[in-house]
Parts: C-alpha cells; sequence; structure tokens
C-alpha cells in the first residue's frame, strides 16, 4: 500500500514541474533589434516597404508556449520559414480557396515567397498533407502562381491565370 504512495507523489511532482515549465515558456521573448534566428535564404519571403506600427498584444503563456511549439515542428518538417511577416492572402492563388489555405496555414505557410520556394521534396510533403486537397498543389500550379505574385509580377500573373478577383 505504501508504494502506491510513493508512485502517486512522484507522479504529482511530475505534474507540478511540467506544469510550471509551460507557465513559464519555451524561453525568453526575443528582444528588440535582436538578429533573427538563421533562415535559409531562399526561404525569406521579400522585405516589406514599411512596417505596420507595433501592436500591443494579449499574451497567454499556455497558448504562446503550444503555438511556439507547433510552429518549430512545422519549420523542421517543411523546412520553411514559418514567421516572416504579416500574411499574404493565399486565396488570391486560382484554385486554392479558404479551407485549402488553412490547411497550409497550419503547416506554417502563409506567404506566397514560401510557396515559391518549396523544392520538389518539399512540395511533395505540403502535398501529402494536404488531405482533401492533395494534388491540388500541381494541377492548379500553385507554385507558378505563388512565383508570379511573390515577385510582383501582377500582369505575367493574368497573363496565365486570368484576372486577379
Amino acid at each position: 500500500m505504501d508504494q502506491y504512495y510513493v508512485v502517486a507523489i512522484i507522479a504529482v511532482l511530475i505534474a507540478i514541474v511540467a506544469i510550471v515549465f509551460v507557465l513559464r515558456g519555451r524561453g525568453k521573448p526575443p528582444v528588440e533589434g535582436a538578429p533573427p534566428k538563421a533562415v535559409a535564404p531562399e526561404m525569406t519571403a521579400p522585405k516589406a516597404a514599411t512596417a505596420p506600427p507595433p501592436q500591443a498584444e494579449h499574451h497567454d503563456r499556455i497558448i504562446d508556449a503550444a503555438a511556439t511549439a507547433t510552429t518549430d515542428v512545422a519549420g523542421q518538417l517543411l523546412g520553411i520559414d514559418i514567421n516572416p511577416g504579416p500574411p499574404d492572402d493565399l486565396t488570391r492563388l486560382k484554385g486554392l480557396g479558404p479551407k485549402a489555405k488553412a490547411v497550409l496555414n497550419g503547416m506554417g505557410v502563409t506567404h506566397f515567397a514560401q510557396l515559391a520556394a518549396l523544392t520538389p521534396g518539399q512540395v511533395a510533403k505540403v502535398d501529402a498533407a494536404m488531405g482533401n486537397f492533395a494534388g491540388r498543389i500541381t494541377r492548379d500550379q500553385w507554385i507558378e502562381q505563388a512565383r508570379l505574385l511573390a515577385s510582383g509580377d501582377i500582369p505575367g500573373f493574368e497573363a496565365k491565370f486570368g484576372k486577379l478577383g
């Protein structure tokens, strides 16, 4: 009977340590002006001319820790920069609607430049994770469309894929 108490006490201690770890977060937030994480140059999105003013954000340590863990996994799985700035409207791509956009966003793909920079191996990984939308990335030429939009070639896009909506 005493063994059960020891096991229960150990389990409670482990749970407390886990809760403290989650509540403290996985690390300190980045310092203003600190250099960004190293990212492969071909995977970064083009820099915007002006950045929007910073907004006060509400932070929930548990949710922030979960989001960080999720983005870390997505970045490692796909090998892409998963936080290069404000997201692009991926639904501007022909054949990519809100549900497919949500699936891509869940994988950390939020910019045309990210789609445009995918290697064939990465395209296969993304396609395999697209569920009901598998095959659309190549059939609807999302990569080529994304390259044109990422480079700002709207006339080239519209000549090949039709008018942007």
